[in-house]
């Protein structure tokens, strides 16, 4: 996740025209990568995951931080980055097409409410470098604030393989991972999927 937001960070440099730390980035994610796949290796894993890394956006990479910041000394509602409601990932992902069931608590989120229509909401993954693949959701039920539903993984046709991130967005159509920030009430939802090695 970290190694797909430096990729955010770079093009954000990129159209800044700040060039000065582009090295630097690009050293940080080649490094971080030699290490990923050494550590998957004694894992009996395949050192690479995927043709190419998942991409993901600063924002999604705050909003999991979220999880893990106990207390901070700075008002981090000052900095200019969404933070969203966890979505969670309830059912294990297989190397194979199959339904997903995800949860959000979107009680914070004033326009969701016991009679709203649920029939515009997807799930969008964010897989390698592709253009974010959106899925309905189906099975929705909304109890205490907390929005439980199903999704279709298309693991098959999309080289799911290794790191997905999920979103649950209320359109189905993204130019780029970063359009989907605009449109996203919880997010993000990580789905690792593993390919085990037969023999070295």
């Amino acid at each position: 996740m970290v190694l797909g937001t430096l990729q955010d960070a770079e093009q954000s440099f990129a159209k800044n025209g700040d060039d000065g730390p582009v090295r630097a980035v690009a050293s940080v994610i080649g490094q971080e990568g030699e290490q990923n796949g050494f550590y998957r290796l004694l894992l009996n894993r395949k050192p690479s995951e995927k043709p190419f890394l998942t991409t993901n956006v600063a924002a999604f990479a705050f909003s999991a931080l979220q999880q893990f910041i106990v207390s901070c000394p700075f008002d981090i509602a000052q900095i200019p980055i969404p933070i969203f409601p966890a979505l969670n990932v309830i059912t294990p992902a297989q190397p194979r097409d199959m339904y997903l069931t995800f949860s959000a608590d979107l009680s914070g989120n004033p326009e969701i409410n016991e009679g709203s229509d649920f029939s515009g909401l997807f799930v969008t993954y964010l897989v390698g470098q592709q253009l974010p693949i959106s899925e309905p959701i189906i099975n929705p039920k909304f109890e205490g604030g907390v929005l439980t539903f199903d999704a279709l993984f298309p693991f098959t046709e999309n080289i799911m393989e290794g790191l997905s991130i999920a979103a649950l967005t209320n359109s189905s159509i993204f130019p780029n991972a970063a359009a989907l920030v605009a449109n996203t009430l919880a997010a993000p939802g990580l789905i690792q999927v593993n390919d085990l090695l037969s023999a070295y």
